[in-house]
């Protein structure tokens, strides 16, 4: 006895498992979280390291390539990447797969405490951080005033609103950008210190001796003890003024005789922030590695509706940039495509059935298989996000397939004269076997996604899972509620309507007609497998004519406009270009506001960028309004820039492709390495803007040493390493506190001195006999052309390339080219590797070519352990190469890629054409056994299975349509996804009918002639 018998004589039992499966659903719907994609487990760690003053070829060598030393052989560690830039040593620490975060975290951070003695004793202690790149930015707030200065505005944000800011849910931490933090800055004159013989080492005990805070004891009463606290910590700047410096008799030196303290912006760097024309400051939040975009977002903007009550008169605070607007977007359009994926699904059902009675029997399974779906994702970990979201939509022309196999069965042997019981008891056993090997072959074409890591696993498997899900759950209830409903709801004798026999008129045309059909091919199956050879070479070259990427190019309403400036340019000179790149914005009419951002410290990353508006606002596409840009850009003298649109298939905000060129090389020879390989690149098409980060053209000064003067003069090279970084540099020596903020405490030189290099001969030393040495007598200075930042790449030497897209071309295109030339552009012992973007589609192509590999060899295996045949699996797949065909076509005409949802929707078609070849093998192989003829029983069998075939293959198509013709936010993703399976099932399923026939009238002549052998 079958479960469906068993169901059919007890149909409450049947009810009760289906409504349990609802039950479970609706409870895991309640605590699934939403995000926009799946969470990327992709943890970094960067190990930052400040060493005031310092070069960038003083801190590769002092800085990083210690640290690098000390904590390579950490294991979870899969590579390092440096960036060594003047003051500063940044290394991205990348860990493999699985990896403990926290326990390399501690790890790193005992490396680098043991590492710590072989540092410069001037070197700031290195701070460590975890970052994940798949949470990244969430939201920019701009913040204007115009009546408070830019510091002052940051001032205040610092003191009431980031604090607030990062203690959101989610909230990683939050950049500011736009003016510098305040510092209490002790300018120092080196000739009224020389005067007075007052060093360096004199004024930071002084300020250290005399800016502590500790407790003074407690006084014990009769009934009270009362503490005491001795006011030593000053917080003014007339306080650090007013410091004894130096005592000489009764003469006391005061910080204000040789130089004057005040509060003031730190000088180290420069930014500015443009939103919308006008100056302000900006804030950059960053999201934690499991935080809810969405959510989060909720919660900043409920928080600065809060704040904007108790900001100052004329305080303007408005959300420049809000990835969540996306997110929301993109979202609503998949529920929308659900909604209409049902419509289209049921009105297909009707179309085919014709009465309601029969329709409501598969209607049913959506509801049942939609709930339970939220049940399975939330077991397995999922999230609502797009990608299950898809699965969703999809999963609703596919639940039903199974439900229409049973009920047309059932409905077939009423047809004959037999009672809604028996029917419904003798058509489930028939169909049993066929909706279990459906079932099983669908669900098994996933299972190659355990095999796959990274990101692109990240996405697959919510996907797989969930639509494996659904495709099992579909099969549970064909098996137990659909039987039951079909002996319950079909009748034995139904007046027929004019358009059900209108309807059974056409089938029986057509199943007349395709059986006319069939036997001429079955007889002249020669020239159908000759014809099919022509199909599949054509096939050959349409895949290879569709370029490759990780992510669909979408439209995400972001365009980048980003900057190039020589080395070493001023404030002035990068704020200058990057308002001109703004203005450009400004004018295109699908702009909605404009934000620029400068800053001398991250010359690599001067951009304006555009957010736009909604997609029903404006007629052009990002990439079209960047297209203009650059072209308004190119008449602009001067000015180098590019305009590229942010998408989640191109790159980041800073370049479209990136690589490293490594090398056992000085960075000199790197340098030739690397201008012969941009000179090469930029003959490309593919590649615009193409520089490398290794340039010789930044003007330094060198201070030499002449040591052995130094040292007859008892003056060490650190006493002179330590001028030269105060005066020219600053060093931090204390804090001080104003009103629960902090502030640094920095000694340093007036402007004066940073103006040019006269004020060295100002500077003196003190030598170990407490002599005063004019610095002008033990050094000299060179000027010379060098690096303005170095960088390693797993601890060897690297030059970094970057370039955009050319217009027309494809980051997996680009991609491609560069693999292919990259290695005889090289000379021996150079390689590259691919960063961002690039780097996830080079690693994708094999892992995405793996999963459909072995998505054939898994459901050929299933096939052939349901078949006990190695031979009808392969008469089964025979039809997919040419479905994939179809699929490759569509893509084609709608200038796809072939990219993670499209291999989603190719591996999907697998399954799905899989199962029109079970119907007929299947049913071929009954027919076999009770005495049929073989070409009599090939044709009975598929002329017999035409009208469920059809009747499936309606319903996916119908319920995928909605893909295809989605507008708005992450419609190309959709639009792909759609095309493949679309024009995929309706290839498959042609060749399916035709080819499945002919392949086992093959296969079993040679099956025969391998018996007589």
């Amino acid at each position: 006895m079958t479960i469906s018998e068993i169901c059919i004589k007890r149909p409450v039992f049947a009810t009760v498992l289906n409504l349990i499966l609802m039950v479970i659903g609706i409870m895991g719907l309640n605590y699934l979280d939403t995000r926009f994609l799946p969470n990327f487990e992709s943890h970094h760690l960067t190990v930052t390291t400040s060493y005031p003053g310092a070069s960038a070829p003083l801190v590769e060598t002092s800085i990083t390539t210690p640290l690098e030393d000390a904590i390579s052989g950490i294991e979870g560690i899969d590579t390092l990447s440096s960036t060594s830039s003047q003051n500063v040593s940044q290394i991205e620490v990348a860990l493999k797969d699985g990896a403990d975060i926290d326990q390399v975290m501690n790890k790193v951070r005992t490396q680098i405490e043991n590492a710590r003695s072989r540092l410069p004793s001037s070197v700031l202690p290195p701070d460590v951080e975890v970052r994940n790149p798949g949470s990244g930015e969430l939201m920019d707030i701009g913040v204007v005033d115009s009546s408070m200065a830019l510091p002052a505005i940051r001032d205040y944000l610092q003191r009431y609103v980031i604090k607030d800011i990062q203690q959101v849910q989610g909230v990683s931490n939050v950049n500011i950008a736009g003016a510098n933090e305040y510092i209490l800055r002790i300018n120092l004159d080196p000739k009224k210190m020389s005067a007075r013989r007052v060093t360096l080492d004199d004024v930071q005990q002084a300020v250290n001796n005399s800016n502590i805070e500790l407790p003074a004891g407690k006084i014990k009463g009769m009934s009270f003890d009362f503490p005491i606290t001795a006011v030593t910590k000053i917080n003014t700047a007339q306080e650090f003024n007013a410091i004894v410096v130096k005592q000489e008799g009764t003469n006391s030196i005061f910080v204000r005789d040789i130089g004057h303290a005040e509060i003031t912006p730190d000088p180290s760097s420069d930014s500015v922030v443009r939103i919308n024309n006008q100056p302000g400051i900006l804030l950059s939040i960053n999201g934690t590695d499991d935080a809810n975009p969405i959510d989060t977002a909720k919660r900043i903007m409920h928080l600065l509706t809060k704040l904007k009550d108790q900001q100052p008169f004329g305080m303007s605070m408005v959300v420049a940039y809000d990835q969540s607007d996306f997110m929301k977007q993109s979202i609503h359009e998949v529920y929308l495509s659900i909604v209409f994926a049902i419509v289209c699904v049921l009105m297909v059902i009707y179309a085919f059935l014709g009465h309601l009675r029969s329709v409501s029997i598969p209607i049913v399974t959506i509801p049942i298989c939609l709930l339970a779906m939220f049940g399975v994702m939330y077991f397995m970990g999922f999230t609502i996000n797009i990608i299950t979201l898809l699965a969703l939509v999809l999963s609703i022309g596919l639940v039903v397939d199974d439900a229409i196999v049973m009920l047309e069965n059932i409905h077939r042997h009423i047809e004959k004269g037999e009672k809604p019981m028996i029917a419904a008891i003798k058509g489930s056993k028939e169909i049993t076997f066929a909706v279990v090997a459906m079932t099983l072959t669908l669900a098994a074409v996933y299972a190659p996604v355990g095999f796959v890591h990274g990101k692109i696993s990240a996405i697959f498997k919510p996907f797989a899972f969930t639509l494996a899900g659904a495709v099992i759950i579909s099969g549970f209830v064909a098996l137990t509620l659909s039987p039951v409903m079909c002996s319950r709801l079909l009748k034995s004798h139904t007046s027929h309507t004019p358009y059900l026999i209108f309807l059974n008129r056409f089938f029986e045309t057509l199943a007349s007609n395709y059986q006319r059909a069939l036997n001429f091919l079955l007889n002249k199956r020669y020239l159908v497998m000759i014809t099919m050879v022509f199909i599949i070479v054509g096939g050959v070259f349409l895949l290879r004519s569709i370029p490759n990427g990780f992510m669909p190019e979408e439209d995400m309403g972001l365009v980048i406009g980003q900057v190039s400036t020589p080395s070493g340019a001023n404030i002035q000179y990068i704020a200058d270009h990057t308002k001109s790149v703004a203005n450009l914005l400004n004018e295109e009419p699908g702009v909605q506001s404009v934000v620029s951002i400068a800053d001398t410290s991250q010359q690599s990353f001067n951009v304006s960028f555009a957010i736009l508006k909604p997609f029903d606002q404006r007629s052009q596409s990002a990439q079209q309004i960047a297209n203009e840009v650059n072209q308004r850009i190119n008449t602009i003298s001067g000015l180098n820039a590019f305009a590229f649109s942010l998408s989640m298939g191109g790159g980041s905000m800073k370049h479209q492709v990136e690589f490293d060129i490594t090398a056992n090389k000085t960075y000199r020879q790197l340098y030739d390495i690397s201008k012969n390989l941009v000179d090469a690149l930029k003959k490309y098409p593919g590649l615009k803007q193409v520089e490398s980060n290794l340039t010789f053209d930044s003007q330094q000064y060198e201070v030499h040493i002449n040591r052995d003067l130094a040292a007859q003069l008892n003056v060490s090279v650190s006493s002179i390493d330590n001028e030269i970084a105060a005066m020219l540099g600053g060093i931090k020596i204390s804090t001080i506190d104003v009103e629960g903020q902090s502030y640094d405490v920095y000694m340093m030189g007036y402007d004066r001195y940073w103006k040019n290099l006269d004020g060295l001969n100002d500077f003196f030393v003190t030598s170990s006999t407490n002599q005063l040495v004019p610095l002008s007598n033990v050094v000299t200075v060179k000027p010379v052309l060098s690096q303005t930042s170095l960088t390693h790449y797993d601890r060897q030497r690297s030059a970094t390339i970057d370039a955009q897209l050319g217009e027309g071309y494809r980051l997996g295109e680009v991609v491609n080219y560069l693999e292919k030339s990259l290695p005889q552009m090289l000379p021996n012992g150079a390689h590259y590797a691919f960063e961002g973007m690039s780097k996830n589609i080079a690693d994708s192509n094999s892992s995405m070519g793996l999963i459909f590999v072995l998505a054939l060899v898994f459901i050929y295996l299933v096939l052939s352990a349901q078949f006990e045949s190695f031979l009808d699996p392969f008469v089964i797949l025979f039809a997919v190469p040419f479905s994939v065909i179809g699929a490759l076509l569509a893509l084609k005409l709608i200038n796809g890629s072939i990219n993670i949802y499209t291999i989603v929707g190719l591996v999907t078609l697998i399954g799905l054409i899989a199962k029109h070849g079970i119907l007929i093998t299947q049913f071929t192989n009954e027919l076999r056994e009770k005495g049929v003829e073989l070409k009599a029983a090939l044709v009975q069998a598929a002329t017999i299975r035409l009208r469920p075939i059809l009747m499936t293959t309606a319903a996916m198509v119908f319920g995928a349509m909605p893909l295809i013709f989605a507008s708005g936010a992450s419609a190309v993703s959709r639009q792909q996804i759609g095309a493949v399976l679309i024009s995929g099932l309706l290839f498959g399923t042609f060749f399916s009918l035709v080819l499945v026939p002919v392949t086992y009238l093959y296969v079993d002549q040679c099956r025969q002639k391998l018996r007589r052998k």
